[in-house]
């Protein structure tokens, strides 16, 4: 079954790589917000085409060839951290925050500089370690790419079951994005489904943390309370839908 999920992963990979190439012409072009997002995502996606490599091919190192591309995905973030948190502050209606007090938002006109000129440069990079990825590609079997996929959804439930704990919400949500994004792998694995609606659910929890974060370093701190008392119903709600869906034995 060599053949088929090489056809699976060589389509999969080739529009990744697309897509990250022309969201990075786009963004040279105009500095649009949403465009960094998508940069972003299509490297969460090709960093889970490595995990897979790295578990079906014994000499492949996902973390080497993954480097490159941290670098991109660190600086987008940086550049587009500000504005993620305008919204949130509008979306909760906080008020009174200024811009000394939100991370990067003074240093934002030259990381948006820079990385635009950059540009050229890091769709190079890319361009590059798209090609040597070929080699790769051909060479993962169908039942390493099952059992990878198998492997990671269990985990998560091991993460978030029986044992409910909090602090390892964002390592898992993490994990279920990899899952997401290789759904292609087995499209009848039910316990996707499931997972994109926690994932969603862990996400609107972490962002009120992160706004949290923000208000407890300012003299804002009384804002706070309804946003804590948000999260901790987020949680109850959170360990229900966990609890009813293992509960029943799925994974």
């Amino acid at each position: 079954m060599v053949f088929e999920i090489m056809k699976k992963l060589s389509s999969y990979a080739n529009k990744r790589f697309k897509a990250l190439t022309d969201s990075l012409h786009s963004y040279h072009q105009i500095d649009d917000p949403e465009v960094l997002h998508s940069i972003r995502v299509e490297l969460k996606k090709i960093k889970s085409i490595l995990n897979l490599l790295q578990y079906g091919l014994p000499n492949f190192r996902g973390h080497k060839h993954y480097i490159p591309f941290r670098n991109i995905f660190r600086r987008a973030g940086e550049i587009r951290q500000p504005e993620v948190i305008y919204k949130l502050l509008l979306q909760n209606q906080i008020g009174g925050i200024t811009d000394s007090q939100i991370p990067n938002a003074d240093q934002e006109e030259r990381l948006i500089s820079t990385f635009k000129k950059d540009v050229p440069m890091l769709i190079a990079t890319v361009t590059s370690k798209r090609s040597k990825l070929k080699e790769y590609i051909k060479n993962l079997t169908e039942r390493k790419a099952g059992k990878y996929l198998t492997k990671r959804i269990r985990q998560v439930k091991r993460l978030l079951f029986p044992v409910f704990e909090p602090d390892a919400l964002h390592k898992t949500r993490k994990i279920i994005k990899e899952i997401i994004f290789l759904d292609w792998v087995d499209k009848d694995k039910p316990s996707v489904t499931f997972l994109k609606k926690i994932e969603n659910r862990i996400g609107q929890w972490h962002d009120k943390q992160v706004l949290l974060k923000i208000l407890n370093s300012t003299q804002y701190k009384d804002q706070s309370a309804i946003l804590i008392a948000s999260c901790q119903e987020d949680l109850v709600n959170l360990k229900m839908a966990i609890q009813a869906h293992y509960g029943k034995g799925k994974i």
